[in-house]
């Protein structure tokens, strides 16, 4: 079996997703791909042992960086929707280091995929070029097919693995894992951008998730572990990847209140969705409601339960 020496597990796919051989085509390409997801190296190779599947990489790079190989290096796996491509590309998925947003990757996992680039380049004797096209050497799957796949994150990456990968070939240093940043405290506001953002009670995606926030709203920043923030509500912890933060200090713009059941609200006319996600209708706005139960944990952490209309809205929805 042809495979990098950086392996460090085999899971091999179903033959019913690659193909035998490389129909005389030469290796000279790399084809980065994302799996949309937070998994393992066997958590990924396990995916294409389903003969159903119909597809498959050469190899796959965990969130711990940790280097699985799924199809020989001599056959061509089913990878970016083009044979020709797959057929001259080693294909390599990548884990991110969470779901959604720009769908990042750890330091773990990109340094691995520079050493993996780096063993290919060396072994196939060619160097990474990427002009936007088919035509480098380092291909997106997005290139191929209308897919997301390799996600913002990587996609805007690649002229940095190329600068990477290439230095090293010219003998410059193997890369080494950045180093963990250290917390650091002071309130700021955050606002989120994207639709579902989870919360986790530590800063990191191997943390348990306490909820989501959906509404793309403004919140309060307590405490900064690298690019986790903590939030002022205690509900746990988000990426501050996708949020951006607000220029206004936190002590001039007013923060969600502290509730209590039993305690009277309004619902402001500026609300939009409930926690759930469905829209709120003008008729239920800007009228007094009775707090039934203050959201915690696992159970909408950023909203309350409405006695009157039975429904949880978002604590910066009422006043």
């Amino acid at each position: 079996m042809s495979k990098s020496s950086l392996t460090a597990v085999t899971v091999p796919a179903s033959t019913s997703n690659y193909t035998q051989g490389r129909r005389g085509y030469k290796i000279c390409k790399i084809t980065v791909h994302h799996m949309a997801g937070v998994l393992s190296a066997e958590q990924c190779g396990r995916i294409f042992q389903n003969a159903s599947r119909g597809a498959s990489s050469n190899y796959g790079i965990g969130n711990d960086g940790k280097i699985g190989c799924y199809v020989e290096e001599e056959n061509r796996a089913w990878t970016s929707s083009n044979r020709e491509n797959d057929c001259q590309a080693i294909t390599i998925e990548v884990s991110n280091s969470s779901v959604g947003g720009n769908y990042p990757v750890s330091a773990a996992a990109w340094n691995s995929l520079v050493k993996l680039c780096v063993d290919i380049c060396k072994r196939y004797k060619f160097r990474l070029t990427y002009d936007g096209t088919k035509n480098g050497s380092l291909t997106r799957h997005n290139m191929f097919a209308n897919t997301n796949c390799p996600g913002a994150y990587l996609q805007g990456k690649f002229p940095d693995l190329v600068k990477e990968v290439n230095a090293q070939l010219d003998g410059g240093s193997t890369p080494t894992p950045a180093p963990a940043t250290p917390s650091t405290s002071g309130s700021y506001l955050v606002k989120v951008t994207t639709d579902c953002l989870r919360i986790r009670n530590g800063a990191g995606t191997q943390y348990k998730i306490n909820g989501n926030i959906t509404d793309r709203g403004t919140y309060t920043i307590v405490e900064t572990q690298g690019n986790w923030g903590k939030l002022k509500s205690g509900a746990g912890w988000i990426c501050l990847d996708y949020t951006k933060k607000v220029d206004a200090p936190a002590s001039s713009t007013p923060t969600t209140t502290n509730f209590s059941k039993g305690q009277k609200v309004t619902l402001k006319t500026s609300a939009s969705k409930y926690c759930t996600g469905q829209t709120i209708p003008s008729y239920i706005k800007g009228k007094t409601y009775t707090i039934m139960q203050v959201g915690s944990g696992n159970t909408h952490p950023d909203g309350v339960l409405l006695q009157e209309i039975m429904s949880w809205v978002y604590k910066s929805d009422v006043q």
